[in-house]
C-alpha cells in the first residue's frame, strides 16, 4: 500500500506534514490536520544546490523527529503538491511512508516532535536520477517524462526560472501533472493506466520522470508506482539543472 486515506491516517502511522509551495503563492496553507507528529522543513531540501539534496533531506527528516524506522503518512498543507516529493524521498531512504489522499479533522497548533537522528535503511540513489544518468538515458531504452505543463514542455510558454532554456529533454513524453489527480487524491489505478496508455507509455520499461524542479515529477512518479511501475527513478535536479546547462541537449515542440 502507498497510499492511505486522511480519516484512517492515524494508528501505527506517524502523520508526517510536509508543505511546500511555488514562490509567490499568496493563498495561505491549509490548517494542519489533526494528531500530526511532524513537520518537515521542505525549504531547507530546496535551499541548497542539487547534488546536495539528498543529504539535505536526511538532515531535514532528523531535525523533524523522524527515524526513519516508525511507518509514516505525508501530507501537504497546498492540496496534494509537494506531499509526493517528500513521500519519494522518504521511500527513497527505506522509509515505509504513504501518501495520504483527501482530508480531515484540523487544527491550527503545529507538530512538537523533537529532533532525532533519520537513519536510511537502503540507498536513495536507487531511486533518484542524476543529471548524467538522464544523459545517458537519452541512448537507451529508458523512457524520460515530464510532468510540466505543455506549454513549457513545448517552449512556448517562458520558464518561470529565466535563467532556464525554453523546451524538454529530448525523446521525453509529456504528462503534466494536474492530469494525474484531483486536488486532494490521485486518479486510480485504471484512470491513471489508461493514461498513460494513451501516452505510449511502457510501464513495463524503466521510466526516469523530471518537472521543473523534483516535486511533480515525484507526483507522476507516484502515479507510475500506483499503475504497478516498478522501475522509475525521478530526476531531482529536473528542469532547473538541466535547463542551465547550455552543453546539454534541448528539443522544443511537442
Amino acid at each position: 500500500m502507498i497510499a492511505v486515506d486522511a480519516r484512517d491516517a492515524g494508528g501505527d502511522l506517524r502523520l508526517v506534514e510536509a508543505s511546500w509551495a511555488l514562490p509567490g503563492r499568496e493563498t495561505p496553507f491549509d490548517p494542519y490536520l489533526r494528531g500530526t507528529f511532524a513537520s518537515v522543513d521542505t525549504d531547507s531540501i530546496k535551499a541548497v544546490p542539487i547534488t546536495d539534496r539528498l543529504d539535505a533531506a536526511q538532515s531535514a527528516f532528523g531535525k523533524a523527529g523522524l527515524d526513519g524506522a516508525d511507518p509514516v503518512a505525508v501530507y501537504d498543507r497546498v492540496g496534494l503538491f509537494s506531499s509526493p516529493w517528500i513521500w519519494w524521498l522518504l521511500r527513497s531512504f527505506g522509509c515505509d511512508a504513504r501518501l495520504v489522499e483527501g482530508w480531515g479533522d484540523t487544527t491550527l497548533e503545529p507538530p512538537l516532535a523533537a529532533p532525532t537522528t533519520f537513519v536510511p535503511s537502503r540507498d536513495p540513489g536507487d531511486y533518484n536520477a542524476t543529471r548524467d544518468q538522464v544523459l545517458a538515458a537519452l541512448c537507451s531504452h529508458i523512457q524520460i517524462l515530464d510532468a510540466r505543463p505543455a506549454a513549457r514542455f513545448t517552449g512556448t510558454a517562458p520558464e518561470p526560472r529565466r535563467e532556464c532554456r525554453s523546451g524538454h529533454i529530448p525523446g521525453s513524453l509529456n504528462i503534466p501533472f494536474p492530469n494525474l489527480k484531483d486536488r486532494r487524491a490521485f486518479k486510480t489505478a485504471d484512470q491513471l493506466s489508461q493514461l498513460f496508455e494513451d501516452a505510449e507509455v511502457d510501464l513495463g520499461k524503466p521510466i526516469i520522470t523530471t518537472c521543473g524542479s523534483g516535486v511533480t515529477a515525484s507526483g507522476l512518479a507516484f502515479a507510475l508506482t500506483r499503475c504497478g511501475a516498478e522501475d522509475v527513478r525521478v530526476y531531482q535536479g529536473s528542469w532547473a539543472e538541466w535547463g542551465v546547462d547550455a552543453d546539454l541537449p534541448v528539443e522544443t515542440g511537442p
